[in-house]
């Protein structure tokens, strides 16, 4: 199946959307829409190329920054002792009825894409992500994530893994 990744708007049908966390559902439902609109957080939405109102997936965006001490020695000893920008994907969810496609890596590569796009012009020292769980902490590390210390479900991917060459 071929997907549409764009920018969320009053075109789409969040009603429906069942990724089997609640809090997911919640979120594109009520609260997606007036983040975007307050800066926030910017939310990308995935649907088919064939039915544009059918929300298959989403994930947002943000700013944020990460305390040095927190990062793995590797990546620590080469950054100064104060907290360093990052990117954040606060949240990226699969309807249930096109989970196991392929489409939870599809979105986290074009969110991977886009923050390299961005790092151009805003420095960034890697992508965050809050892992709720063994099966999304899997996930994550598949694509090269790594645990923050002392931070449970905490990944950071390091900007030498998505910038572009």
């Amino acid at each position: 199946m071929t997907y549409c990744i764009r920018p969320l708007d009053a075109f789409i049908n969040a009603a429906d959307f069942q990724c089997g966390s609640e809090p997911l559902n919640d979120y594109i439902r009520r609260y997606a829409s007036q983040d975007v609109r307050r800066n926030i957080s910017r939310v990308f939405i995935a649907t088919p190329e064939n039915d544009p109102r059918q929300l298959s997936g989403f994930f947002t965006l943000s700013a944020g920054s990460v305390s040095c001490s927190s990062l793995p020695a590797s990546l620590a000893r080469k950054l100064p002792h104060y907290p360093v920008p990052v990117a954040l994907i606060g949240r990226l969810g699969v309807d249930k009825k096109f989970q196991g496609k392929g489409l939870g890596s599809i979105l986290l590569a074009d969110a991977c894409q886009k923050v390299s796009q961005a790092s151009t012009v805003l420095a960034v020292a890697g992508i965050i992500i809050d892992a709720k769980d063994d099966d999304a902490i899997s996930f994550y590390k598949h694509f090269g994530f790594i645990p923050l210390q002392g931070q449970a479900g905490r990944m950071l991917l390091p900007a030498s893994v998505f910038q572009a060459k």
